[in-house]
């Protein structure tokens, strides 16, 4: 009886023991299901981001544009995500009995060379190059249709609107550089990120990282651009902004006044 006694208790305690194990699997797979997810969502809060500017610079709502241009940057900040990263690869290395990344090894990202960052940048002069380049086109077109004596005044007239059209294509081009850094982000590198987390492939994950990070800074020097270009469109046309170019003309105007 003392042996059946015996072999039950030492049952129990297995059974007690696998349980316990259990329960801890369980609880590495939840944490790191946890901390992947906030990983997976770096690239549908981008989309979301993208689909928010679209409207934001079609309405000449600057100061939502540069909210969401800060808010790229956060989502893809690598001081904020690399801690997340590192714990994600720890957990899952503990709960799939995968060897333990290097103490050292997820501290800090590669450097991302010049030659090797492929994202979207659009600086000032660049935009004005090619919007000259665009404008010097549509004139020699308008001047080759309106050539004749008497079509002095419709020339000029037509002259005026390409100016400004050219002018407001700016700031758009200049705004929708945001909506590509946020595609570019989202689809061609959040991809290897999640990839290379998962798998726990350590350099591959951190390599990734670093081209977000990169490229989540050019989202506040791009809404800069974006900035100049709008600007120069309520110099030259406030009544091309819709309502936001009421709104500041007539705030310029009770400036004025005071």
């Amino acid at each position: 009886m003392s042996e059946l006694i015996r072999l039950a208790a030492e049952l129990e305690r297995e059974v007690r023991e696998a349980d316990e194990a259990h329960e801890v699997a369980d609880r590495l797979w939840s944490a790191a299901e946890v901390l992947l997810d906030e990983i997976r969502a770096i690239s549908s809060l981008l989309s979301e981001l993208r689909f928010d500017i679209d409207g934001y610079v079609a309405d000449n709502d600057y100061p939502a544009v540069e909210r969401s241009a800060y808010e790229i940057r956060g989502v893809t900040d690598a001081d904020r995500l690399l801690p997340v990263l590192r714990q994600a690869m720890l957990l899952l290395a503990l709960r799939d009995g995968s060897p333990l990344p290097q103490p050292d090894a997820l501290d800090s990202l590669p450097e991302v060379a010049p030659t090797e960052a492929s994202h979207p940048v659009l600086s000032l002069d660049e935009l004005l190059r090619d919007s000259d380049q665009e404008l010097k086109s549509t004139e020699e077109s308008l001047r080759r249709i309106w050539c004749d004596d008497d079509d002095a005044s419709e020339l000029e007239e037509h002259l005026h609107n390409a100016h400004i059209d050219a002018v407001r294509d700016r700031a758009t081009r200049a705004g929708r550089q945001l909506m590509e850094l946020c595609d570019y982000i989202s689809e061609e590198l959040c991809p290897s990120l999640v990839a290379g987390t998962e798998s726990g492939r350590t350099d591959d994950a951190l390599s990734a990282l670093a081209a977000i990070d990169l490229a989540g800074k050019e989202a506040p020097k791009a809404y800069k651009v974006y900035e100049a270009a709008l600007s120069e469109q309520y110099e030259r046309s406030p009544s091309s902004l819709g309502s936001v170019g009421e709104q500041l003309t007539a705030f310029e105007s009770w400036i004025h006044t005071i």
